[in-house]
């Protein structure tokens, strides 16, 4: 992975001495969350995943085709994953009592994304993005709150949950790029995942234990500002 990232970096400076390639600085929040049927069921308290605020940072790489069109690329690292919050019944050991109590647990994954895109030039101020965005998981994190692990006195306030999200994702890439002066731009992209990204190992019907993926997909609105470094 290392050599990769690596390759596709010293690729990307030899690309931009030609004149017609042009290399950009990317960086901007994103507002992420978790979709898919069983997105509900994935958090442990019943509810629906919230929106989140996350992150993205990294370089992007274009090459004019056409009057009207550019391809482009680039490397990134991003912040995703969703928080969830619902109450949950415990054994109140000073009161003797099951009560109830409002828990919530934040999932911090992060990821190398390689998006791949072309533009369409709509106007000398705006253009149309969509690509395709695979992304490679680095880190996936869990931080349960003081509620939480009064519920359940065994949770660590972090979490390690690499274990739980698969290692590669792939997401479809949409939206508006608006040219705000010869160097600065902004772009808004709908960044929807396309694969399961949960799994855990559950039993099977031999009594064994085995990898269970489950439909639970990424899924980010991104604001990202773009720089132009060199053309």
């Amino acid at each position: 992975m290392k050599t990769f990232i690596s390759c596709f970096i010293l690729i990307s400076f030899a690309l931009c001495a030609q004149a017609q390639w042009k290399f950009e600085f990317v960086a901007g929040p994103s507002l992420t969350t978790f979709t898919g049927k069983e997105k509900k069921d994935w958090g442990g308290t019943n509810t629906n995943p919230k929106l989140v605020l996350r992150g993205n940072l990294g370089f992007r790489v274009e090459r004019l085709l056409s009057e009207k069109f550019l391809a482009g690329g680039g490397i990134t690292f991003a912040l995703k994953g969703t928080a969830y919050e619902g109450n949950v019944d415990y054994y109140n050991s000073s009161t003797y009592m099951l009560e109830s109590i409002k828990v919530k647990y934040s999932k911090m994954l992060s990821y190398i994304d390689v998006p791949v895109y072309v533009k369409y030039v709509a106007s000398d101020k705006i253009k149309i993005l969509a690509g395709l965005q695979p992304s490679f998981k680095l880190t996936a994190k869990i931080k349960n709150d003081d509620n939480a692990r009064t519920a359940y006195p065994d949770l660590p306030e972090t979490e390690d949950a690499k274990d739980y999200y698969t290692p590669f994702d792939l997401a479809v890439m949409l939206g508006p790029h608006f040219q705000v002066s010869e160097k600065v731009a902004v772009q808004i992209l709908v960044v929807p995942g396309i694969l399961k990204v949960a799994k855990a190992e559950v039993y099977g019907g031999n009594g064994s234990m085995e990898e269970q993926k489950f439909n639970v997909n990424n899924a980010s609105l991104s604001f990202t500002f773009v720089y132009l470094i060199h053309q």
